[in-house]
């Protein structure tokens, strides 16, 4: 599991930096208000989503328990059933996307000849998730083996490709269509890849349509759809904004609040990366009925998982004006508001994530689903309501305040009994070393000299590199346990013994 959260923490670093320096390419490349053309789109068809009923979590929850148990007619029959499952529900995107085309332009007042482009923009993105839904399926499958090396070399490989490609077409001039003809060509590309590498992690899986079994599509249906409602609530909840800020405010603003909502999005990466392996490992221990190993498995991965999301949040407060100052310009320091409101809502949310997984693992998610629905809910409405009243900052709000609620106060409160774990033991074990690992840093940064207003990236980067040195020693020293530690330096030890005995030429 330690070295699948390595893996994924690897493509993370590589598809991070990679969309990081994009970014400010695409904005000044496309401008303010294509690029927030392209957001608002990008942002539609991420909608598309929700349509996969949530088979991409249940068969990776499936494939971990099936292989667990050495139950392969059963994993062949859960694959393909989840394949054909998600061929089916691209057809009707398809339908959808050319369906909708006509009349999404009039809803955000997209007029003339940017409503060509809208449309065109919208059918090459909406064919490109088309093409990409039964190969994120595919990756699914590798995740529930526990091959996140091969699915995060699909990712990062085929990140850097898009990255290339986005540079060339934007050089020769073709504008945001380019764009989304590239991501069209990716989206076929991974699908592609995916297969090729499934069929090297489990030389037995076969395309056999006699595989497909009704009894097999209930029950990841059964499971899915909470899952699906969970993610309806997550649309509500991050898919939203760039819609309120269209319709209440102004396309162009869309552009500035997507800066700071794409920093904040790298959140994503900190849970997701711990996310995947521990579905597949808490499925596993909850199918082999080890209770005890999955209490502390949960009570360890959230004390790890508080430690990261606490320090990514703690660098966005701290260096937030520079970052913007020195990403993507001056013009949008004004955007720092915005920034530290998401983030303190995305580090609850984030250090909350293997209480999401243990339910998930143990099918008691119906709850998890309905409450992230109604988190949503609420979310469009504060929205909507600020926005009118505070401008961006209110639809951050909107999104921090049910965030904040749900997520530290709802969620811990279920999770524990599901787990049966106390309160109190939660908190020893799981929060109060990373909370004071906090305090100490916070103090730390406090009494060294600020990062200047103005910074140049090396500078920038020089800060940024010394205070993750200080929170790494901090959480070192008091963020992990004695044994922990022991632990750490004999497999460092272990490591260095095996360097030595490579025999040299």
């Amino acid at each position: 599991m330690i070295r699948s959260i390595c893996f994924n923490y690897m493509g993370m670093i590589i598809t991070g930096l990679v969309g990081f320096l994009l970014t400010p390419v695409l904005i000044h490349g496309l401008g303010d208000y294509h690029y927030g053309m392209w957001i608002l789109v990008a942002s539609i068809v991420d909608y598309y989503g929700l349509a996969d009923l949530g088979i991409r979590f249940t068969l990776q929850r499936h494939v971990a328990r099936f292989r667990g148990t050495d139950q392969r007619l059963a994993l062949d029959r859960t694959f393909m059933t989840a394949l054909v499952m998600s061929l089916c529900i691209s057809g009707f995107i398809l339908l959808l996307t050319v369906g909708s085309a006509r009349w999404l332009p009039l809803i955000f007042r997209v007029s003339g000849p940017d409503r060509t482009l809208f449309i065109r923009v919208l059918l090459l993105l909406g064919t490109s998730f088309v093409v990409a839904l039964p190969g994120k399926v595919l990756g699914a499958y590798l995740c529930g083996l526990q091959r996140f090396d091969l699915y995060n070399l699909v990712g990062t490989g085929t990140t850097v490709i898009q990255a290339i490609l986005l540079l060339w077409v934007l050089h020769l001039g073709y504008g945001i269509e380019g764009c989304a003809a590239v991501t069209l060509v990716i989206g076929i590309l991974s699908l592609v890849l995916y297969w090729i590498l499934v069929k090297v992690a489990d030389p037995e899986a076969t395309l056999d349509l006699r595989q497909t079994s009704w009894g097999e599509m209930r029950e990841l249906f059964n499971f899915g759809v909470y899952v699906f409602v969970s993610q309806v609530g997550d649309l509500f909840r991050f898919r939203l904004d760039s819609l309120v800020i269209a319709r209440w405010l102004n396309l162009s603003l869309v552009t500035h609040f997507n800066v700071a909502a794409r920093l904040v999005e790298y959140f994503r990466y900190v849970s997701a990366a711990i996310v995947g392996p521990l579905i597949t490992e808490m499925s596993l221990l909850d199918g082999q009925d080890k209770e005890e190993s999955l209490q502390d498995l949960f009570l360890r991965s959230t004390r790890f998982t508080a430690l990261l999301s606490l320090l990514v949040g703690a660098l966005f407060c701290v260096n937030g004006r520079a970052l913007f100052s020195a990403w993507v310009g001056n013009s949008f320091v004004s955007s720092y508001a915005v920034l530290v409101t998401l983030a303190i809502a995305r580090t609850g949310a984030t250090l909350q994530s293997p209480s999401m997984v243990l339910l998930l693992a143990r099918g008691r998610h119906r709850a998890l689903g309905w409450w992230t629905l109604g988190e949503g809910l609420v979310n469009l409405v504060l929205s909507i309501y600020w926005a009118r009243k505070f401008g961006m900052l209110g639809v951050a709000m909107g999104t921090a305040v049910p965030m904040i609620v749900f997520r530290l106060v709802v969620q811990p409160w279920y999770t524990l009994r599901v787990a049966q774990v106390s309160a109190s033991r939660y908190f020893a074990e799981s929060l109060m070393r990373p909370l004071i690992v906090l305090a100490l840093f916070m103090v730390v940064v406090r009494l060294a000299n600020p990062v200047p207003a103005h910074p140049t990236v090396v500078t920038l980067a020089a800060a940024i590199l010394w205070q993750i040195l200080v929170y790494g020693a901090l959480a070192y020293s008091t963020g992990f346990t004695s044994m922990e530690r022991q632990g750490m330096r004999e497999r460092v030890k272990a490591l260095l013994a095996r360097g030595e005995a490579i025999p040299t030429v």
